[in-house]
């Protein structure tokens, strides 16, 4: 591994950006390609992704993650995000130690917390053929705010307006003060609207590779795009990416040849991988992009009582998480933010204690107990978590049934239909401290599906939003979390999403980013 891929690694694995919104309002607001090589490990320098082999097909693995769509603009998976993101580019990519660097904006300019200018690359077009310019970047934020088309960051867009100065600078104007909104942006590629309506099978955008074959459940397939803005810089003819519904048959597949990377690979398989790779037969990497975590439906059934929900958190056993379906490699985690980061609080840690769940029971009038269901998707380690939280709330008198149901479904009736009163699922750690407080706890979030509401949070997040001091930030971001996770517990983290990869004839570690949803594909290369 160079030593760029090394750097690149432990940043991403184990850091999150601590001073993000002081720099973007400290430096006077703007950033530009020149600048950005001091702030972020894998800005492109302009050479070729690894220095070694150029052309040939990269082919790699996704296991677990197996898209019903391609279109991650209507569809909020990762794994359609993954699979389609060949063809994409953004305005703005997040770095993996949680910067911001531009992309198919030339210069980012956001002079307070209410205005973003996006300065565009000239003579940039869409794989289509129609030019990349403020226009139709404008044209694509209102096709977003109409909630008819079933955008998901409808609900982040809503009230921003998209002004046209001229031809290659975009203004958004934000309804309040917002100092994240850039990271919202980072998660939309940016596509023209009049291919909309055909992302879901055959995705465009403008990104370094064109689209050509989708088996559904088994493969997908890209051909360098060679009208692409900087397309002497992409090494590869080819990108393939085979789908595995099971992670130890993916795993498989890569071991006996052929497969340039795999991820997620089996976590029943680490000590075998880890072994492998200290023999540097394979590059293996114990990611921790996502927190796993149980949302309770806090307006109807028993966990409509906070009670009830505080007993249900006080009697989790997530070290249990750990060693179980997480073989060792995850960690326990109490917030939506990892240890190292600068807004994490210590405060929110605590010891399992079943005495005090069945007195919370009790205060409820539900000493007795109750019987639930636990939604969970048809993945092992969260069928695992699953498993093990029916054992721990049998302790309290929840008897628990497990209901499994594909990946597909169980975000449909979360974040669609939002019918369940217990559920369990994963979300990306975001390098801004604002973001997951801002989906899961806002009363008006979008993926708000616990229904949970507090006046005292909604202004605290505002508050945030305004707040450019780390140092205020840090205790604004504090009480929210203080009075969302322990005294409320209107959402429930429970340990790290581990997703190791492997990897082998490839820079994997130098463009697979540092979030669960940017994989850098500019930078792939064979070596």
């Amino acid at each position: 591994m160079s030593e760029k891929a090394k750097q690149s690694y432990y940043l991403g694995s184990w850091s999150q950006s601590i001073t993000c919104r002081e720099m973007i309002f400290g430096m006077g607001g703007v950033i530009t390609l020149g600048g950005l090589s001091m702030l972020t490990s894998c800005s492109n320098d302009g050479s070729s992704g690894s220095g070694g082999v150029i052309g040939g097909a990269l082919v790699g693995v996704m296991t677990q993650q197996i898209p019903s769509s391609l279109d991650p603009i209507t569809n909020a998976q990762g794994a359609a995000l993954n699979a389609a993101g060949p063809c994409h580019d953004w305005l703005e990519y997040v770095a993996i130690n949680g910067d911001l660097y531009p992309s198919l904006a030339e210069s980012v300019d956001q002079p307070d917390p209410q205005t973003i200018n996006y300065t565009i690359h000239s003579g940039v077009k869409f794989q289509n053929g129609e030019s990349v310019n403020a226009q139709a970047i404008a044209d694509l934020v209102g096709w977003i705010q109409n909630k008819d088309n079933g955008a998901w960051l409808n609900s982040r867009f809503e009230g921003v307006k998209a002004v046209v100065v001229d031809e290659l600078i975009l203004r958004l104007e934000l309804p309040k003060p917002d100092v994240a909104f850039r990271f919202a942006v980072t998660r939309l590629p940016i596509v023209a609207v009049s291919t909309l309506a055909d992302q879901a099978l055959t995705p465009s955008g403008c990104g370094p590779y064109l689209f050509k074959e989708w088996v559904q459940g088994s493969y997908i397939e890209y051909t360098k795009d060679p009208n692409y803005r900087e397309a002497d810089k992409i090494d590869l003819d080819s990108v393939r990416m085979e789908h595995f519904n099971d992670s130890n048959a993916g795993t498989q597949a890569f071991l006996a040849g052929g497969k340039n990377w795999v991820y997620p690979t089996s976590l029943s398989q680490s000590k075998d991988l880890s072994a492998r790779a200290k023999s540097g037969e394979i590059g293996y990497m114990p990611l921790e992009p996502g927190v796993c975590y149980l949302i309770n439906n806090c307006k109807s059934g028993p966990t409509a009582n906070p009670l009830v929900r505080k007993a249900i958190r006080l009697a989790l056993d997530r070290q249990a998480m750990v060693d179980g379906p997480f073989n060792g490699l995850s960690r326990p985690l109490f917030s939506m933010l990892k240890p190292e980061s600068s807004f994490y609080v210590k405060d929110l840690e605590y010891k399992r204690d079943i005495d005090q769940a069945k007195a919370l029971m009790a205060e409820a009038g539900m000493a007795d107990g109750f019987s639930e269901k636990i939604y969970t998707p048809n993945v092992d380690y969260f069928i695992g978590l699953s498993t093990i939280m029916k054992d721990n709330l049998a302790a309290i008198n929840i008897d628990i049934t497990v209901e499994i149901e594909e990946t597909a479904a169980v975000i449909d009736r979360m974040f669609s239909r939002k019918e369940f009163n217990m559920v369990v699922l994963g979300d990306a750690l975001s390098p801004d401290v604002s973001e997951l407080h801002e989906y899961y706890l806002r009363s008006t979030g979008g993926r708000n599906c616990g229904f949970y509401a507090n006046d005292k949070v909604d202004a605290l997040l505002d508050e945030g939003l305004r707040e450019v001091d780390a140092k205020k930030s840090y205790e604004i971001y504090k009480q929210v979390q203080m009075i969302s996770l322990l005294e409320d517990t209107g959402f429930i983290p429970l340990v790290a999403e581990v997703l190791p990869a492997a990897f082998k004839g490839t820079n994997y570690a130098e463009f697979m980013g540092g979030f669960i949803q940017y994989i850098i594909w500019p930078e792939a290369a064979l070596n």
